[in-house]
């Protein structure tokens, strides 16, 4: 890396980025309600009145320096970390909650094992086709399923796993390419249209050693005839009453949440949501503290939102409400009646805003009143303020208090932006612009190199993910990208079928994946070229790994008119390649599309590639397989297409290799010859681009860092 023309722009880069935003946050925090006033560290204890925002610095001598003991800490529900088997497995030991058993999974089949005495065979016809105590890989990759047996709260019963993979056929890959002798690494994997694991649910009863199959397939349980479905997300419900199971056809657009009785294996549903494309396989469920009121996520209405709902199967609230999707729960108060959550609901779409609701839907209020990003958030213990970080794109994150009806009543702190000045760098810019369809707002962001010259022409990288389950661009501080200082501005764009939007734009490449999301990125970069005179449209480049991966490939086979180079990280070059779960459910199967699936072929339409394309592929990848590469490559040197390939002998999807940096760029520096920045010693201001101030179309784009990453998603 450190051989490529500009990389040493890189390193001096990234040390003047540093501190750049910082100082707009504070540090611990009491409320002090009696006194109606909010104490908080920022290079000394100083207080804000909770009702005129007043600020001052305690501490010289006339008052304590120190937080009275009867002041509060926030309130703030903390995601708990969560422990996590291989990728794609399940734990194979259960322990009891008593703690007089452990469950063990092994050789094919279940096993008690008790405090002191030897374990038994729960089960004895294990084999490798028919296993219990664990799920099949894809279960565990696409339906997020880490575990395979389930203890009830009093430990007189264990819900666990039947599994019949005898049906899939087995994916064989090579391990050891760089030792002297190879082995062979296998997998059931169900490819798109072929068969599918079969899974059951069973319950044993400790005291009777009764087992019973939990009824979730048949027609008394709501099952459709001659229809296949997945049974997933099992877990008990707080009481240990019953245990809870969902369900969602092949198809995918229908989800069952079922109890059974675990002693009789009887079965009833407790919610359904539909869809007329796909449905989210696991929304949130969140029990009250009676065991009995739970809080839902559905999406009928187009957009995500909050129900309240009871075991018996009936609406009680719709909790929230708006044409806006909500992000997640913030914090449950039970004591007050409400519900604390963040939505998508900011001027523009791209904005997160905090809302509290009443659990009976009686009031509903966004409490982050400013056309702010807000995150990082602490609720006043009475719930009548709370203290948020702030940020856009391009202004830096400071710590804010509003009261709960919306007003902001002061600002703690604030992050300084000086060193763009300093440094002559410039502030990296959300834009938006129109998808394809020359209808649906798309945003964005445009990073820009050291010394930008808005007079100059640049080459342009695109860096996307572009698939259904990861959005890029929200409006969140970026200081910029190291990257650029190869002379490139870096680009990243959502395209229709990312979330994040509601559910009619997440749907949008429903069916025709590698059309309408590619055909967006290719119109991001053309609005940018037709708005920008310092963008060079004949230089443009598009890199991704794993879906992003595919994104690259696509655009440069199906939009060669706009991506002249590209570097594609373990793709799916044909969905036929993947797995039955991830790929049915946004293009059902081949034989239901197969239309939609020739159109989003890669190695189908490999002699339209026109531009210069780089395959990157670990030869141990389980998930996204070499075969993909193989494939594309193969139809490449069969019409004699150039191309270039790098595999990497003992990586897997992740290609944790330091060789992929170099590889990456020097390819993209000999693609698209950029220049490296004129950047000298001295500090003049910064250049500023075309619309600096005012992104295109007047209006003002996440990935949870802030800036896109070369580190490849978990998904293809």
């Amino acid at each position: 890396m450190k051989d490529i023309p500009g990389s040493p722009l890189m390193k001096r880069m990234e040390s003047a980025m540093g501190g750049i935003g910082d100082g707009g946050d504070v540090g611990e925090v009491k409320w002090n309600m009696a006194a109606g006033e909010l104490w908080f560290n920022k290079d000394g204890w100083k207080t804000v009145d909770l009702r005129t925002g007043a600020i001052k610095t305690v501490g010289d001598g006339k008052e304590s320096a120190e937080p009275p003991a009867s002041a509060e800490p926030s309130r703030a529900q903390r995601d708990r970390g969560e422990r996590r088997p291989a990728r794609g497995r399940q734990f194979t030991t259960a322990e009891s909650p008593d703690g007089a058993w452990t469950a063990v999974s092994e050789r094919g089949n279940l096993f008690l094992r008790p405090k002191a005495g030897e374990q038994f065979a729960i089960t004895t016809d294990g084999t490798d086709d028919i296993k219990y105590g664990q799920a099949s890989w894809v279960y565990g990759e696409e339906l997020d399923q880490t575990t395979a047996m389930w203890w009830s709260p009093d430990s007189k019963f264990i819900a666990f796993y039947r599994f019949d993979e005898s049906q899939v056929k087995d994916f064989f890959l090579v391990g050891g390419w760089s030792d002297t002798n190879t082995r062979v690494l296998s997998e059931a994997y169900p490819k798109p249209g072929a068969p599918n694991p079969i899974a059951r649910i069973l319950v044993y009863e400790v005291e009777s050693k009764r087992t019973v199959e939990v009824d979730a397939l048949s027609e008394i349980s709501g099952a459709k005839p001659e229809t296949e479905y997945y049974i997933y997300n099992v877990r008990w419900t707080p009481d240990g009453s019953e245990l809870l199971v969902s369900r969602t056809p092949r198809r995918q657009d229908v989800l069952d949440v079922l109890a059974a009785n675990p002693a009789t294996g009887t079965t009833r549903i407790v919610v359904t949501e539909k869809q007329d494309t796909w449905q989210d396989n696991a929304p949130a469920m969140r029990f009250l503290k009676d065991g009995k009121r739970f809080l839902w996520e559905t999406e009928k209405t187009g957009y995500k939102h909050y129900e309240l709902r009871s075991l018996d199967g009936s609406l009680i609230s719709t909790v929230s409400n708006g044409p806006w999707p909500v992000e997640k729960i913030v914090l449950l108060d039970e004591d007050a009646g409400e519900l604390w959550f963040t939505a998508w609901s900011g001027k523009i779409a791209v904005q997160q805003q905090l809302h509290v609701a009443k659990l009976d839907a009686s009031a509903s209020v966004r409490v982050t009143s400013g056309d702010f990003h807000h995150t990082n958030f602490r609720i006043a213990p009475d719930g009548s303020a709370v203290l948020a970080s702030a940020e856009t794109t391009q202004s830096a994150p400071k710590t804010v208090l509003y009261a709960r009806d919306g007003k902001l009543r002061a600002t703690l702190a604030e992050g300084s932006v000086k060193g763009f000045k300093t440094h002559s760098l410039t502030p990296t810019e959300l834009f938006t612009c129109k998808a394809a369809d020359g209808k649906t707002d798309l945003y964005g962001r445009v990073s820009f190199p050291p010394a930008f010259d808005a007079k100059k022409k640049y080459p342009v990288i695109v860096d996307t993910y572009g698939g259904p389950t990861i959005r890029l661009v929200t409006d969140r501080f970026d200081a910029g990208d190291t990257r650029t200082a190869l002379g490139f501005i870096l680009v990243v764009v959502d395209n229709r079928g990312t979330p994040g939007r509601g559910k009619a734009f997440e749907g949008g490449a429903y069916l025709q994946l590698g059309q309408a999301d590619a055909d967006d990125q290719a119109a991001a970069v053309q609005h940018l070229a037709a708005t920008r005179p310092y963008i060079d449209a004949a230089r443009v480049g598009i890199t991704g790994h794993s879906y992003g991966g595919y994104m690259t490939a696509i655009c440069m086979i199906r939009r060669g008119d706009v991506f002249a180079a590209g570097v594609a990280g373990a793709p799916p070059t044909d969905w036929r390649n993947y797995d039955t779960i991830y790929t049915e459910r946004y293009m059902r199967t081949p034989q239901e599309n197969p239309e939609g699936y020739d159109a989003g072929s890669c190695v189908k339409h490999a002699g339209q590639l026109k531009g210069k394309l780089l395959l990157l592929q670990g030869m141990a990848d389980d998930n996204v397989h070499p075969t993909n590469t193989f494939q594309l490559a193969n139809a490449l040197q069969a019409i004699n297409k150039p191309f270039a390939m790098m595999m990497f002998p003992n990586s897997d999807h992740g290609i944790w290799s330091p060789s992929v940096e170099s590889v990456k760029w020097s390819f993209f520096v000999d693609a698209l010859k950029p220049v490296p920045p004129d950047w000298g010693n001295k500090k003049p201001d910064a250049a500023k681009p075309d619309a600096a101030k005012k992104p295109a179309k007047g209006k003002p784009g996440e990935k949870p860092s802030g800036k896109p990453s070369d580190k490849p998603s978990d998904k293809p």
